[in-house]
């Protein structure tokens, strides 16, 4: 996973974590229960190189699943009719439907079943919520369509046989319209602080990391820069981030947006919402600045 310390726990989510699922995702998740057990570092370098080969072989499935389901819902999705989202097809691999799911949810803004179905028409579907919505509680209103179900207030797993597909869409679209308000449906971010350029430094990042580990329950602090501008245009890694070189006053920092490649941004100066994080190079510690949002600068109201 090439996690180096300090070792957070986002890296053991988003790094160490997937690694050790795409096993079980995919097939069997012997050898993740191997690695967990080994003594011998040799055979624990061997399995662990066959994970991360596991887990691209993972995220390549994952890839092509998204972009046809994406497709399905560029086509079908309206957003102001739609409050919910379900897709599927045959041939859909089961093992990914969660993560296929979160990524529709967060792209769209809506909850999201996706399901795959097979050769007997039988089909497993994966769910996962945004705010204001329990799952389990919308699956409740549309269980007589639906083999099993079960799941949390933003997850669930589901199965269905695939003549009953287009009422369960009908009627999981009907219940997300009863139970989200309006407010629910409009994206939004919700700021901790306020924070200039000027205050992020090493002593603020000590700070920070004293309120570790972060995750449900204590949310990463998640702050707002406002009136900032690029320094030059950003550099695309690996087709998909964004590294910026960003401007606020006479302060230069250097941001790491994931995914913005994909993200049409808006005329500078903008607003930045953002994480920090500890960031070793070289022996020196530094604050790595990671961009979750930008909008178009907003004249603040105590201006």
């Amino acid at each position: 996973a090439g996690v180096c310390p300090p070792i957070l726990p986002e890296d053991i989510g988003y790094r160490v974590g997937p690694r050790l699922n795409a096993a079980g995702r995919l097939s069997t998740a012997e050898k993740s229960l191997r690695l967990l057990l080994t003594q011998d570092e040799g055979e624990a370098a061997v399995l662990a190189a066959e994970l991360d080969q596991q887990n691209r072989e993972r995220q390549g499935v994952e890839t092509q699943i998204f972009a046809a389901a994406k497709e399905k819902v560029d086509s079908e999705f309206d957003p102001a009719r739609d409050a919910a989202i379900v897709v599927g097809a045959r041939g859909w691999h089961a093992g990914v439907l969660g993560i296929v799911a979160s990524r529709v949810a967060r792209k769209y803004h809506r909850p999201t079943i996706v399901i795959g179905f097979d050769d007997n028409g039988m089909g497993k579907g994966s769910g996962r919520s945004i705010e204001g919505l329990n799952l389990v509680d919308a699956l409740k209103r549309c269980s007589e369509l639906l083999e099993k179900f079960g799941g949390h207030e933003m997850a669930a797993g589901l199965a269905l046989r695939e003549e009953n597909f287009d009422r369960f869409a009908e009627a999981f679209r009907s219940a997300a319209r009863e139970l989200l308000t309006e407010d629910a449906l409009q994206p939004c971010i919700r700021l901790d602080d306020e924070l200039a350029f000027t205050d992020i430094d090493i002593d603020f990042l000590r700070w920070h990391e004293m309120l570790q580990p972060f995750g449900n329950g204590n949310p990463q602090p998640l702050f707002l820069a406002r009136e900032v501008e690029p320094v030059a245009s950003p550099r695309v890694l690996n087709e998909k981030h964004l590294i910026f070189r960003l401007r606020q006053g006479d302060r230069h920092r250097r941001a790491v947006y994931f995914n913005g490649a994909a993200i049409q941004l808006p005329a500078a100066p903008w607003d930045v919402a953002f994480r920090i994080r500890a960031d070793e190079y070289e022996g020196e510690t530094l604050v790595a600045m990671h961009v979750e949002a930008v909008r178009a600068a907003e004249r603040c109201a105590c201006d």
